[in-house]
């Protein structure tokens, strides 16, 4: 199993029954995103994941990091915790 630690930029993609999710995800300083894919249901956009997988090449969809184990941490930078808290801010303005 290999570990990756990545910021949630996207979410494509959410089954609300079983929590798959397919995320675009930011890996250190890379400036391309990631797919992540796998059972993720309480996360959101800023989130910043420890995550524990594989790495696959689907046929559609290329590379991805398919999740087996997956923790939220706290943002190790300040770029984490703006995301988090521009996401915050826009969640409040919809439903206020």
């Amino acid at each position: 199993m290999e570990y990756i630690k990545c910021v949630v930029e996207r979410i494509t993609y959410r089954n609300q029954e079983n929590g798959y999710s397919v995320l675009k995800c930011r890996i250190g300083r890379s400036q391309d995103l990631t797919a992540v894919v796998g059972i993720m249901p309480d996360v959101h956009v800023g989130s910043v994941l420890a995550l524990g997988g594989e790495w696959k090449i689907d046929a559609k969809y290329g590379e991805q990091f398919s999740v087996e184990k997956c923790e939220e941490t706290m943002p190790a930078t300040a770029y984490g915790a703006e995301i988090r808290q521009t996401d915050c801010k826009t969640i409040r303005r919809k439903y206020a």
